[in-house]
């Protein structure tokens, strides 16, 4: 199905009984594409039906064949990740297709496919009705409405993020020692810093004074390219007001406290 034949598309049928992460956030991802679309949930799907069939029927789809698709890394696709596939590249660019099924998408397919603990998963499972007669309709419809805010703020902060990593990528360029950047803002950095030279990043903090976080590795991991030193988790140094425990973060109430320390953090082995 294409992107057009999805808009007159005007009901989409999923299964019925207990819903699940995938055919919740499925319908909330056609929701957003067609808003009036009505999603109805059934038993079989008849056979001159011919609107969007997800998460039921062995068709595009859906993912319970035995040669269902995986993904490169071997995550294989639900019906969620199949619709995020076929639409959003059109919708969005690539960058945030890639971006959200790698970081949101990607989880919800594997628990749905292998049975993999997911707290958001079990989240929207929570929301089936404890009386095991009854249809879960209503509360379908509510986990859905649920899901589409969840999933809008997800695109709608990743389109934010790729503005932002322009800028934050200009201010890079413009500092004289790029291993302490200085955002005059708060800005997205943490997927275009790590192939720089950048170890740490100084921002005003929304409390007051100034934060500075540091550069992980790469895009896809924690580890810091070089911790805040251990000893300020056990001893504060009186210019600091704050370190994480797990020496990720700091804080100081002035941007030349702040400074200084990444300064200091850099120098120490």
């Amino acid at each position: 199905m294409t992107l057009e034949e999805l808009k007159t598309c005007k009901i989409g049928l999923t299964h019925s009984g207990s819903f699940h992460a995938d055919d919740v956030f499925s319908a909330a991802f056609l929701h957003l594409i067609v808003p009036d679309i009505q999603i109805k949930r059934v038993q079989e799907v008849p056979e001159d039906f011919s609107g969007i069939v997800f998460d039921i029927g062995f068709g595009e789809f859906d993912h319970h064949m035995n040669d269902n698709e995986k993904r490169s890394d071997g995550v294989p696709y639900a019906s969620f990740g199949k619709l995020w596939r076929a639409f959003a590249p059109e919708l969005y660019c690539e960058s945030i297709y890639q971006r959200i099924d790698k970081s949101f998408i990607k989880g919800l397919d594997l628990s749905d496919n292998t049975g993999k603990y997911d707290s958001l998963c079990s989240a929207i499972e929570s929301l089936n009705p404890i009386d095991r007669d009854a249809t879960g309709d209503k509360e379908f419809l509510e986990a859905v409405e649920f899901a589409q805010k969840i999933l809008d703020q997800k695109i709608q902060k990743q389109i934010r993020n790729l503005e932002e990593e322009t800028y934050v990528m200009d201010v890079y360029q413009s500092m004289e020692d790029k291993r302490i950047v200085i955002l005059p803002k708060y800005a997205s950095f943490h997927d275009v810093l790590p192939d720089t030279e950048a170890v740490y990043v100084i921002y005003p903090s929304r409390r007051g004074g100034y934060s500075a976080q540091g550069v992980t590795k790469n895009a896809d991991t924690i580890e810091l390219k070089k911790d805040f030193p251990k000893d300020w988790v056990e001893k504060l140094p009186d210019y600091l007001t704050f370190c994480h425990t797990s020496r990720f973060l700091i804080s100081a109430n002035t941007l030349e406290d702040v400074i200084k320390a990444c300064i200091e953090a850099l120098e120490e082995d």
